[in-house]
């Protein structure tokens, strides 16, 4: 065999090698979208649909066995609220709103406790749903912009010490459905909790005492990458 056509066979067979090799680390990635909300000083009910806004994200999933699955996500949304939407007449009086965009960046680990393999015995695909829940560890970004109506309270905003980042613990539950072999149809609804009271701007001139916290629902999509035949040629 000349020399060339041998390097060349073995470099397809290297690279074969590979592609087979990457093919069985269990892992599913994929896009979700869905609405975001918030619930802080500026938010007197515990959700208002008038506010609720798109928001859309990207996701990994790790698959450790049958029941425990590593996530990381990225999810960009907007949450905004008013005074407007309370019961209070004083609140409506005050007159305060908000509107922010915000990032948010977690790694979470889902329990799946009804999840089994997704082939029987003899190698065989086969169709499930898996109901899960969640929490992990997240940073979400954010940047409030607080409107007023009265002159008097424009010097109040922003606030001295107001932040625009924050460790966040997702507490999250969904569900899982197989479409086929590689794609796998997602619901998931959850709140992030957070240490800080700045997502609506607001805090020490509404509630400093609660922090605030805002909320994703949505559905994935997602490709599994964890079958070798997904890469044969």
């Amino acid at each position: 065999m000349p020399r060339t056509m041998k390097r060349y066979t073995i470099a397809i067979a290297a690279i074969y090698c590979t592609l087979s090799l990457h093919a069985q680390i269990p892992i599913e990635a994929g896009i979700f979208a869905g609405t975001t909300t918030y619930q802080g000083d500026l938010a007197e009910n515990q959700v208002e649909l008038s506010e609720l806004h798109f928001a859309f994200g990207a996701m990994v999933r790790y698959h450790f066995d049958e029941k425990f699955k590593l996530r990381a996500n990225v999810i960009y949304g907007r949450i905004s609220g008013k005074d407007a939407n309370a019961k209070d007449p004083a609140l409506h009086a005050r007159d305060w709103s908000f509107n922010s965009y915000i990032v948010e960046t977690s790694l979470t680990m889902e329990y799946h406790p009804f999840g089994r393999s997704r082939e029987d015995e003899v190698g065989l695909f086969r169709r499930q749903n898996s109901p899960y829940v969640g929490t992990g560890i997240g940073l979400a970004n954010f940047d409030p912009s607080v409107k007023t109506t009265r002159p008097g309270d424009f010097e109040r905003f922003p606030e001295r010490g107001s932040s625009t980042s924050s460790i966040t613990v997702p507490l999250i539950v969904g569900i899982t459905f197989d479409f086929s072999r590689f794609f796998l149809l997602g619901l998931e609804g959850g709140s992030r909790i957070t240490f800080n009271d700045y997502l609506d701007g607001v805090s020490k001139n509404g509630n400093p005492k609660k922090k605030d916290l805002f909320i994703f629902v949505g559905v994935s999509f997602t490709y599994f990458v964890g079958y070798e035949e997904s890469f044969r040629f």
